[in-house]
């Protein structure tokens, strides 16, 4: 794809010992991470996808298990130090690419938090990777088992704004949000949104057919 590479960051992995120094710096093609109060200038990472050789892919897959930092950049991603934290999983494949006689390997991290944010419906923060309307609300409706239609979409992720329940996060790739609420409170606003009308059942009975989100969509990133 034209300019891909632009789209791209950096991951770099300092590590220090009294012989030696590590100074290691991936590509990352994919990043969801979460700024914290204190100390400044630092995140919580929740997603990194990174390219690279063996070596230099086995040393951050070693770096993660270890919970350690890193400092990562990239377009509309300041430099921050981050850190995946404890129970990360890392998933590791190969890339062949034409003209190359070596695979590059790629490593996808991701944080304890957002593996299970797809199945713990009693939680009161939900990670999702985009903030598209229709992707929001099918996510919450299908994590926490909430009734509804893909009409209510724009209605809802204006319920989520209004009550300040969506906040935008860190991301390279993709434009992630974090969703502060729970189960009852969705209930309670789509009980008012009904019987305000403001929101409303389909005419006629039968089953809901939602649209197909996939993941590879949510992920595609922008033609430059």
């Amino acid at each position: 794809m034209k300019n891909a590479h632009l789209r791209f960051g950096w991951l770099t992995y300092v590590k220090s010992t009294e012989k030696t120094t590590t100074n290691i710096r991936l590509r990352l093609d994919r990043f969801i991470g979460e700024i914290l109060p204190d100390p400044p200038r630092q995140a919580k990472a929740h997603f990194i996808s990174v390219i690279g050789g063996d070596t230099q892919i086995s040393a951050v897959s070693a770096a993660i298990s270890m919970g350690e930092r890193f400092m990562v950049e990239g377009p509309g991603v300041q430099p921050i130090r981050v850190c995946l934290e404890r129970n990360a999983q890392c998933y590791k494949g190969s890339l062949q690419l034409a003209g190359r006689k070596k695979p590059l390997r790629h490593l996808i991290g991701v944080s304890e938090e957002f593996a299970a944010s797809g199945t713990l419906s009693g939680t009161d923060r939900t990670l999702l990777a985009d903030s598209e309307a229709l992707f929001v609300w099918a996510s919450l409706a299908q994590i926490h088992g909430i009734p509804g239609i893909p009409d209510w979409a724009e209605w809802f992720l204006h319920q989520l704004e209004k009550h300040k329940a969506v906040v935008p996060m860190l991301g390279l790739g993709c434009n992630p949000v974090l969703v502060k609420g729970n189960k009852e409170q969705f209930l309670s606003w789509l009980s008012d949104g009904l019987w305000s009308s403001t929101i409303r059942f389909p005419p006629e009975t039968g089953p809901i057919h939602w649209p197909s989100l996939d993941l590879r969509q949510t992920l595609l990133p922008t033609e430059n």
